[in-house]
């Protein structure tokens, strides 16, 4: 068209421009995170979904609350079944956390230090305290190298101090942690066959401060627990600095890659380094963190967000939503493809919102497609420059 008369090249011109709008249009159109659907949860609308633990995309946990009643219900290639109920010898509203185990089993507490195994579904008693201490565990976590058999507990003692505790392989739980640094310690995450990472709250003195004792002000802290098994206490080898100017809790330990972990939190993240000790602050609060298989974890925030923080190897970046998030998040999971965001609507009513983790970048995706088009256009283009090239060298 450039080689013919004028006309033709305003044609040409106006051409390229409506191109570029279009393909602006479409860059925005499809700059949203894609594979994110709001269903019903898998239960109904009248079980709320309080917590929940994924074994695979076929099996799951679920801690569901309706009309006043706990259920633990176990889901299994779409077939439901209670596990505890209210007319179980077991108590289901005493369930604060369920720690998977490499073996697709599951824990969870009962009351005191008595805790319970689920496998297939089948309840087993699980000891933990093999001594005469009286001590209660408020999360516990297994040895993530899988190398041996140790777990880490985080206990509530009978002095009311919260500590830590190993239990071993050979039945062996170990004395508790000597001194907590008044900290309410809340989780912990494994971290190597030695190491592990807990965060809590500070709460400074009563005379501390200008905070009102009974209304004192939480900040969150956390650090790396050293236990290699035995007799001998868990020892805090890294305590955060302790930042009176940050209040909030951090929900989630994810363990990103063979030095750092991801710690989310309602106030900010943090990017720690376990090996140099030292942290990375990302201006980012959440309400839920999940990893999935690539090295990337993800970080959503609360209702009516817009953004979702993703943290790969390398650096992070917000990524937009679709549209705003649509419930108040109460549990999530992760069953190896989806991720399940658990919650409540504006109404009360129970729903999930699944995001499928292979969706982003693929060529289903709007930008996946654009990708893989302008790819094939460029290769055709170069093509066809490199064919005339050589017609004219030939000439």
């Amino acid at each position: 068209m450039l080689k013919q008369e004028s006309e033709h090249q305003w044609l040409a011109i106006g051409v390229f421009f409506v191109f570029i709008i279009l393909g602006a249009m479409m860059i925005k159109g499809t700059s949203f995170i894609p594979g994110i659907d709001l269903l019903d949860n898998e239960i109904g609308d009248d079980f709320r979904i309080m917590e929940s633990t994924y074994i695979d995309e076929n099996e799951n946990y679920l801690l569901t609350y309706s009309q006043g009643d706990y259920h633990l219900i176990w889901t299994n290639n779409g077939d439901s079944s209670t596990v505890i109920g209210p007319n179980s010898n077991h108590d289901a509203s005493l369930i604060d956390f369920m720690a998977k185990l490499s073996n697709d089993s599951i824990i969870i507490p009962q009351e005191g230090s008595s805790m319970l195994l689920i496998q297939d579904g089948n309840i087993f008693p699980f000891e933990t305290n093999f001594g005469d201490d009286f001590f209660a565990i408020k999360h516990i976590v297994e040895n993530q190298q899988k190398s041996n058999d140790n777990l880490l507990m985080l206990t509530n003692e009978a002095d009311g101090k919260y500590g830590f505790r190993g239990l071993d392989s050979n039945g062996i739980t170990s004395s508790p942690t000597p001194d907590n640094h008044n900290v309410e310690w809340q989780k912990v995450a494994s971290i190597s066959d030695q190491l592990w990472i807990a965060t809590g709250v500070y709460l400074p003195s009563p005379s501390v401060g200008d905070d009102s004792p009974a209304t004192p002000s939480i900040h969150p802290v956390y650090a790396s627990i050293i236990w290699s098994g035995g007799y001998t206490a868990p020892m805090i080898n890294y305590l955060s600095p302790i930042d009176t100017k940050e209040v909030g809790e951090y929900h989630s330990i994810i363990h990103y890659n063979h030095d750092e972990v991801i710690i989310a939190g309602t106030y900010e993240t943090i990017r720690f380094n376990h090996v140099t000790n030292s942290a990375e602050k990302i201006d980012f609060a959440s309400v839920a963190a999940i990893s999935d298989d690539c090295n990337s974890a993800w970080l959503f925030n609360g209702m009516d967000s817009r953004s979702v923080l993703r943290i790969s190897e390398d650096n992070h970046e917000i990524m937009k939503l679709p549209h705003e998030l649509p419930l108040t998040v109460e549990s999530s999971g992760f069953d190896g493809e989806t991720i399940y965001l658990h919650g409540t609507d504006d109404s009360g009513t129970s729903k999930v919102l699944t995001f499928d983790t292979s969706a982003v970048g693929s060529i289903e995706s709007g930008r996946g497609f654009l990708n893989l088009s302008f790819i094939i256009v460029s290769l055709i283009i170069f093509s066809v420059m490199a064919i005339n090239i050589y017609d004219r060298f030939r000439q």
